[in-house]
């Protein structure tokens, strides 16, 4: 884990059309956990090549590639072989907060969400959240994943994640914003932290901190 964070690099830079967020990876078999951002990224293939998994595709993509992923959309990507590849992804977070969510859903999934964002801690009961909805859990997580591309569990993770974000962007302790997004401990939103986003919480929070 050390190697991989030391090949990225993260940098916010004040614009007229607002404050932009980078973060650069350099050569390696860089694989994430399914997410999304709350605002359109733009990701560059700088070298080697690459798998990238939608909800409803996927599609190989290779150095010279620019991609589009728009807001709220869970997307992945993974190494299609042991070399590893190399990228650059700029985007600019919503004014507001960063509650950007898929905007595929239905009103069962609609409410399963709202349910989820209740949640305060990261337990993410299936069962009674499926009984609050009126439909069985294997229904519910069939139809979330279905329009989603993620687990239950996983979009839950996702929210806690981008309500760390947002209290990061603020100047928040790193330890506040893990107990109030609600993981149990800052090694804990370290750790799902650097998972989906290549980064550490503590990177994130610098690079906001420079341009206040």
């Amino acid at each position: 884990m050390r190697t991989a964070l030391a090949r990225t690099s993260f940098a916010v830079s004040a614009t007229g059309s607002g404050r932009i967020e980078t973060i650069a990876g350099a050569r390696h078999a860089w694989r994430f956990r399914p997410h999304f951002h709350a605002g359109d990224e733009v990701v560059q293939v700088l070298a080697g090549r690459a798998r990238l998994r939608l909800p409803d595709a996927c599609r190989a993509v290779v150095a010279g590639n620019t991609v589009v992923v728009p807001a709220g959309v869970i997307h992945r990507f993974e190494p299609v072989d042991g070399s590893g590849w190399a990228f650059s992804s700029r985007f600019v977070p919503p004014a507001a907060n960063d509650a950007a969510t898929p905007g595929a859903l239905d009103a069962l999934g609609v409410q399963a969400m709202a349910l989820l964002a209740e949640r305060a801690s990261l337990r993410t009961d299936v069962e009674a959240i499926a009984q609050a909805c009126a439909v069985s859990a294997g229904h519910l997580a069939r139809a979330f994943r279905r329009a989603t591309g993620s687990s239950l569990h996983n979009f839950h993770l996702l929210l806690a994640l981008h309500e760390a974000k947002a209290r990061l962007r603020h100047h928040a302790s790193i330890v506040e914003a893990a107990l109030d997004a609600g993981f149990y401990d800052q090694a804990h939103l370290n750790r799902e932290f650097v998972r989906t986003f290549g980064l550490t919480p503590a990177a994130f929070r610098a690079g906001w901190a420079r341009v206040a």
